[in-house]
């Protein structure tokens, strides 16, 4: 009996699903990091892309030239907050193992928006 030899068509075909099937599992393990500024504190919030949150991430706050400003841990909710320890250029990292985490710039302007959004709603 002859060895049947697999087709072009047909390693093409389980070269696409592997790599589809590789695509969609880095996906789903994908870290987010959302900072915003409001009333003088930092708000971050780190989740997975399918939605579950990240718990007890560290966040670190490093300046613009990579000084670690202070460092912390998101809660059960994937939540951290902190009061600046000044208002310019900023680093908000978010480290969960070696392979995941995520970064987050904020800048001297986001401080200067946020304090003005405050101002224009005490008005």
């Amino acid at each position: 009996m002859s060895e049947r030899k697999p087709s072009l068509v047909s390693l093409f075909s389980i070269t696409l699903l592997l790599l589809v099937f590789a695509a969609t599992y880095a996906h789903a393990h994908a870290t987010v990091l959302w900072c915003y500024v409001e009333n003088n504190t930092v708000f971050v919030e780190a989740f997975f892309m399918g939605g579950k949150k990240v718990q007890k991430g560290t966040i670190i706050v490093v300046d613009k030239e990579g000084n670690k400003l202070l460092e912390g841990v998101t809660d059960k909710e994937g939540l951290f907050q902190f009061a600046p320890p000044m208002q310019d250029d900023m680093t908000i990292v978010l480290r969960i193992d070696q392979g995941h985490g995520a970064d987050f710039d904020l800048t001297k302007q986001d401080f200067l928006d946020a304090a003005q959004e405050a101002a224009d709603s005490s008005k």
